[in-house]
């Protein structure tokens, strides 16, 4: 028992000299794209900045309070 031939096809998959919109995509939908990553940016800030530069400030007026406790 042989087994018979199959031809396969080849599909080949080119960009036109004459295509202008090759960059199109890129520039779609700016003004959204620049929004999602504001709001991404704020949450970053919002729950990885702002902790630190609290806590560190805490810290720092601690220790200040602590230094001057004795002067009042």
């Amino acid at each position: 028992m042989g087994k018979a031939p199959i031809r396969l096809k080849e599909v080949v998959y080119t960009l036109s000299p004459f295509e202008q919109s090759v960059m199109g995509g890129l520039w779609k939908d700016l003004p959204h794209k620049a929004a999602h990553h504001a709001a991404n940016l704020r949450d970053a800030v919002l729950f990885c900045v702002l902790p630190i530069v609290g806590i560190s400030y805490y810290c720092a007026d601690f220790k200040e309070k602590e230094k001057q406790h004795h002067r009042y």
